[in-house]
């Protein structure tokens, strides 16, 4: 993996570490690491690893060294690249490290345009690099800014808060669509958790859909949580809403004996096919729903999750299209 790469010699100095989206050189050089995904914040904290779950929580640090995993989107790494620069002391290092299936070197050839100086390669070996920059007066690398996005649901438009590196950061994703033209299929739930909400948009939908109702939101990202907490705000519904970060695989499910729970579940780590995640969802399940409490899971039509679905409860089929297919589990 590109992360190894840091441990080659001369790659780090004996200095302490700012490091985004990883936490492998932290854990031999000290400093802190931002990692916005519950799972991997819960693992660096138990290897002893000082965390954060946002870059906008790295308080005006003066580091020696700061180090940005590429990302597969592009303004993730463009949000960690300007966070690392505006926390590097003047004469500092920034370390750029990533693979080439993630195009480490066009992001590389981007930053050093930017910031007008070529770089130095300091390792180039297993299809990957780490190039380091030197912090100067230069501004540096401009952070994105987050989008918004308009949801239909019920009826009605309404408007999102995105964040920087989540999943389907621009648009509502299909399964999202096909789930939430079908919510009319439930009747008036009080106490609703949004499984893997990412930025709220079946939760919050939910809520507008059902003024007397609920909600927890929940969700593995520490962005998409931050967005969904920030549009509940816009659209006056924080009092009926809770938000939670949350790790479906290592943690307890954020809210109990709830009559309607909506699911979206992740299958990709990265770009690898994981279905670990969703399988702990489904778990969590059987401690959430009330008696007679219903759960929506919409899903690429190929994963094979009835089994499982079908263990929890009754199990239906409410539709299948355009790839995609939406399941009811009623619990009895």
């Amino acid at each position: 993996m590109a992360t190894t790469l840091l441990l080659d010699p001369g790659v780090l100095s004996e200095n302490p570490v700012l490091e985004l989206y990883g936490w492998t050189a932290v854990e031999v050089r000290g400093g802190l690491a931002v990692l916005p995904r519950r799972d991997q914040w819960l693992q660096a904290l138990g290897s002893g690893v000082e965390a954060v779950g946002l870059p906008s929580r790295v308080a005006g640090g003066d580091f020696p060294q700061a180090v940005v995993h590429l990302q597969k989107g592009r303004a993730a790494t463009q949000e960690g690249l300007s966070t690392a620069w505006r926390n590097l002391g003047l004469g500092g290092r920034l370390l750029l490290v990533g693979g080439n299936e993630l195009g480490i070197k066009s992001a590389v050839k981007r930053l050093g345009e930017e910031l007008g100086q070529a770089g130095d390669l300091l390792v180039n070996r297993a299809r990957s690099r780490v190039v380091s920059f030197e912090r100067t007066q230069h501004s540096g690398p401009e952070p994105p800014t987050p989008p918004e996005i308009e949801v239909e649901g019920g009826g009605e438009v309404f408007t999102l808060q995105s964040a920087i590196g989540v999943f389907s950061a621009d648009r509502v994703d299909r399964g999202s669509r096909l789930l939430l033209d079908h919510l009319g299929v439930v009747e008036c739930p009080t106490r609703i958790l949004d499984m893997g909400c990412g930025i709220g948009v079946l939760g919050l939908a939910a809520l507008r859909r059902w003024p007397g109702a609920t909600a927890v939101l929940a969700d593995v990202d520490r962005r998409a949580v931050g967005a969904a907490t920030q549009s509940a705000a816009d659209l006056g519904l924080s009092e009926r809403c809770q938000t939670s970060w949350w790790d479906a695989v290592q943690e307890k499910p954020p809210s109990s004996n709830c009559d309607l729970v909506l699911v979206n579940p992740p299958f990709h780590t990265e770009k690898k096919v994981d279905l670990d995640p969703a399988r702990a969802m489904f778990r969590s399940l059987v401690q959430v729903l009330a008696p007679g409490g219903t759960a929506l899971v919409v899903a690429n039509r190929t994963l094979p999750y009835e089994q499982q679905l079908g263990g929890i409860g009754r199990l239906r089929m409410i539709c299948d299209e355009a790839g995609f297919k939406l399941m009811e589990v009623h619990r009895s």
